[in-house]
């Protein structure tokens, strides 16, 4: 049994009132020229002549028959965006709300950029819809947070990580304990894993050129905080050594961290850890 061969057809051209015409014209020049032809021969001969399908000569010579003129295909009329509706002017306000909360360090969600919107009054009333599409239209995404930083290879920093690396082989190779000690915090800005990013800013000079910023800094977000100081090794946590207590400020945690505090803390977890040990710890003041 023969093989079943899947023929795809070819979609059906559309052609303009002139270029039907020419195909019309030129049937009856061929015609006249050769009266003894078939009609057959005659559509055959337009078509390749003019590099369209027989049956495209047909049509139009039946097209002719029914209507006196002979007609262009419909265009498609263009809908416009909610987008391309809204002036520059309306973008770059939009696009500048949108920065002043970056400024701030606070993040953007659709309800406070459309508040300030309609505070502004100047800029029109925007759906909640319509707001999120013109966003993303003006180059924002909304994406999860990148807290990824880039290690900046200073001449000391250079050094100072080569002589930690070398103290920390020497520890490890006369069997010293070691300890790692570090603080941060959590607050109720940590919750939102994704917000809206500029994909326009490309680097700190274009934001600063513009008159924008880039982006959020973590922490962000308005709320409750939680500093937290801890050390451990590759063991795990030291058990009892947890310090957790609430912020009483939104600023920098540095400030209610202080000397004070850490050395109280300090006192009662060295006493929790093994001789012969060694507690890593950055150069924060209150170290």
């Amino acid at each position: 049994m023969a093989e079943e061969e899947s023929v795809n057809k070819r979609p059906r051209r559309a052609f303009s009132s002139t270029e039907k015409l020419m195909m019309l014209n030129m049937f009856n020049s061929f015609k006249t020229a050769s009266p003894s032809a078939s009609h057959n021969e005659i559509c055959k001969t337009v078509a390749s002549s003019m590099g369209v399908s027989w049956t495209s000569i047909y049509r139009v010579i039946s097209e002719k028959k029914t209507n006196a003129n002979l007609r262009s295909p419909k265009k498609k009329k263009t809908r416009l965006t909610v987008c391309d509706k809204i002036d520059d002017f309306t973008k770059c306000a939009i696009r500048r709300i949108i920065h002043s909360f970056f400024l701030r360090n606070e993040i953007p969600t659709l309800d406070k950029v459309l508040s300030k919107i309609e505070e502004d009054g100047s800029l029109g009333s925007f759906k909640r819809t319509s707001l999120h599409l013109i966003i993303r239209e003006i180059g924002f995404k909304f994406s999860k947070r990148c807290r990824n930083s880039m290690l900046t290879d200073r001449d000391d920093i250079f050094f100072w990580r080569r002589n930690y690396l070398r103290d920390i082989v020497k520890a490890r190779e006369v069997g010293k304990n070691i300890y790692y000690l570090d603080e941060t915090w959590i607050n109720e800005g940590h919750t939102m894993p994704k917000v809206w990013s500029d994909t326009t800013i490309t680097s700190a000079r274009a934001a600063f050129m513009s008159g924008l910023s880039t982006g959020l800094k973590n922490p962000s977000g308005k709320g409750k905080r939680l500093i937290i100081t801890h050390v451990g090794s590759e063991d795990g946590f030291v058990e009892g050594a947890l310090l957790v207590f609430e912020s009483k400020k939104d600023g920098d945690y540095h400030k209610e961290m202080n000397s004070d505090t850490f050395e109280n803390w300090f006192k009662g977890m060295i006493e929790k850890l093994p001789e012969n040990s060694v507690i890593v710890m950055d150069n924060a003041s209150y170290h």
